[in-house]
């Protein structure tokens, strides 16, 4: 009797072990195991029928929510038209991979994101990690692969700490952050010109520390003249309008003289005084930077002597009869 109820007690768990299985072919995986049971079967699938599309995206709003905006990898052509479970099938134990694919072969394009320069070397989850996730509840997701955004403040730091605008591409490419190959300097407030095209930019834009960080200042560099970047060595002598002289070919040559508005002095320019040379009346030879143009301070155009006579006050004041420079008036 006792081997009689033993032999039928194994027989009934056999029979419902393979009923089992005729209802559930296998465990689900971690991510549904919540959804474990016969009691659980409508959660996913239409009473009698397959796997519902409508059931995946009624949890998986995430997905539903880019589906709907017509956005990202699951409206591709690789994609769309397909049942979610031709993808992501189940039953296959606990410990089956449902979002699996070759990450190598995989064309990031489709997924609305295309990969170019160095984001073609870079592991995937580098970029796709929480950090970089800011909806809380995505978040949360084990290696998700949604949430991130596009631009490249969404996961890159900003080197330029909010001085810059943040259209990074204007600059940089996805080859390197540096150099600032897509930068055009002839475009920026302050075109480079002569000398200055062959300057290290870091003469011109410092390197510092700010807020702990390293950095460089690209945005309000002073430039609306010279001595905002380069010391004076006529002291304030000349005014602060270099250009009158100099050029950005060198700061040494004279090119430029002609520019000067000797208006602006005790001595204007009148008649032929317009067409002397500057070495004429100034003595360049033995100049040195403080004190080049500084050997006629205070000469009025009353207190010279170019004639053997003294001249008229009309001769003076029109500079009409011009003769070598003898001395000027005590």
């Amino acid at each position: 009797m006792k081997r009689f109820i033993f032999h039928i007690a194994i027989f009934l768990t056999l029979l419902a072990s393979k009923t089992a299985a005729q209802i559930s072919p296998g465990d689900l995986s971690t991510a549904h195991a919540k959804l474990e049971g016969m009691s659980n079967c409508t959660q996913c699938h239409d009473l009698g029928d397959k796997v519902s599309n409508n059931k995946c995206l009624a949890c998986h709003k995430e997905i539903k929510s880019r589906v709907d905006k017509r956005t990202g990898y699951h409206v591709s052509k690789d994609v769309k038209g397909k049942e979610c479970a031709s993808c992501h099938s189940e039953h296959h134990g606990r410990n089956f991979e449902m979002v699996r694919f070759d990450e190598k072969k995989f064309n990031h394009t489709l997924a609305g994101y295309e990969l170019t320069g160095a984001h073609k070397k870079v592991d995937c989850r580098e970029c796709h990690k929480p950090d970089y996730v800011d909806d809380p509840n995505l978040k949360k997701k084990k290696d998700t692969y949604l949430g991130l955004g596009q631009k490249c403040l969404d996961c890159h730091e900003d080197y330029h700490q909010k001085t810059m605008a943040n259209d990074c591409a204007k600059c940089h490419t996805t080859e390197d952050f540096k150099p600032a190959t897509k930068f055009n300097h002839d475009k920026a407030d302050f075109a480079l010109v002569g000398k200055h095209k062959t300057v290290d930019c870091k003469e011109c834009h410092k390197m510092e520390v700010k807020n702990g960080k390293d950095f460089q200042q690209f945005a309000d560099v002073p430039f609306k003249n010279c001595n905002a970047c380069h010391d004076d060595p006529h002291r304030n002598h000349l005014g602060t309008d270099c250009k009158q002289c100099h050029n950005e070919q060198s700061f040494a040559s004279t090119s430029s003289l002609s520019k000067f508005n000797h208006g602006k002095t005790n001595f204007p320019l009148k008649g032929k005084h317009k067409q002397v040379d500057c070495r004429d009346c100034h003595k360049m030879d033995a100049a040195t930077p403080t004190n080049v143009f500084q050997d006629r301070l205070g000469v009025k155009t009353n207190r010279m002597r170019h004639l053997p006579q003294r001249p008229t006050r009309g001769q003076i004041r029109d500079g009409l009869r011009w003769l070598p420079q003898r001395k000027l008036l005590p």
